[in-house]
């Protein structure tokens, strides 16, 4: 991955060997837990919405492959809107093929599917292959809120940084510090707001 480029997902998830339920649905928290509370599509968290928006997508849909829909492997934690994007769009009858190298999809626990995608500078989800922008299209990777909400999570992550350097120059009680300290503040304030962005569009 290019310096100028990041990961759609902030971690690649991995299904692990879990007990066998009588219901797809039980199998949720170890679904959150694999695929580290994300979509395994988009990457958006479920740490600041309801988590009974977040889905668990058939991978290879239920309605045309009925066998598959207790398979473990076949299941994917999914935001709501990836999940109700990609409905049951299947590019043939073989369960097995998920994809025809530029039509269909890559199961998000592959380790093609980073391959397919990429985020640019300022969170835009885009297609680095024909495949890649398939996904893109069909699955609507490009919607401005999971731009808007990875640029959320990073400044999320970086207040944090900047809360310990506020920290640290409170301790160091010089009055030179005192700008520093301000635009710490005003850094905190601005995050607080974005934040406050994130919780309201996750929530509608």
């Amino acid at each position: 991955m290019s310096d100028n480029f990041f990961p759609v997902r902030a971690v690649h998830p991995v299904r692990s060997k879990v007990v066998e339920q009588n219901r797809y649905t039980l199998y949720r928290n170890d679904l959150r837990k694999d695929f580290a509370n994300s979509c395994g599509y988009c990457g958006d968290d479920d740490l600041r919405v309801d988590r009974i928006a977040f889905h668990i997508d058939h991978f290879a849909p239920k309605r045309r492959f009925p066998d598959l829909e207790l398979d473990y492997n076949n299941l994917v934690y999914s935001c709501r809107f990836c999940n109700v994007s990609k409905s049951d769009h299947w590019i043939g009858e073989d369960a097995s093929k998920a994809n025809d190298g530029e039509r269909g999809f890559i199961d998000p626990c592959s380790e093609d599917y980073e391959a397919h995608l990429r985020r640019e500078p300022y969170g835009r989800i885009v297609g680095e292959t024909p495949l890649g922008r398939y996904i893109v299209r069909r699955l609507k990777l490009n919607l401005l809120r999971h731009e808007l909400l990875w640029q959320a999570r990073r400044a999320r992550n970086l207040r944090d940084e900047v809360h310990k350097l506020k920290e640290k120059l409170n301790d160091d009680g010089k009055r030179h510090t005192s700008a520093y300290l301000n635009l710490a503040e005003h850094f905190i304030t601005l995050t607080l707001a974005i934040e406050d962005y994130e919780l309201r569009a996750n929530n509608k």
